[in-house]
């Protein structure tokens, strides 16, 4: 996905590159702080995000939901 993330913002993109819904309900439900969730795979669903926001404007926006958010801040505030 962080691959892909790279291409996109180019201008001739080829649509192979956008990520799909499906790919990013993984990675949000990856960000729960649940019973079930494993501490070491949110933190590589928060490095994956971080990586995608870093390399495209377009993919980065497709997280911008009060669910990622939500997610984000229940992570913070357990480590502080």
């Amino acid at each position: 996905m962080f691959y892909a993330a790279t291409q996109l913002d180019d201008e001739a993109v080829d649509p192979v590159w956008e990520l799909s819904n499906d790919s990013i309900a993984v990675i949000v439900r990856n960000l729960r702080m649940d019973a079930e969730s494993d501490e070491i795979v949110r933190f590589y669903a928060c490095k994956t995000l971080e990586n995608i926001c870093a390399q495209s404007n377009s993919a980065g926006q497709k997280f911008t939901t009060l669910e990622t958010i939500n997610h984000l801040l229940a992570i913070f505030l357990q480590q502080h």
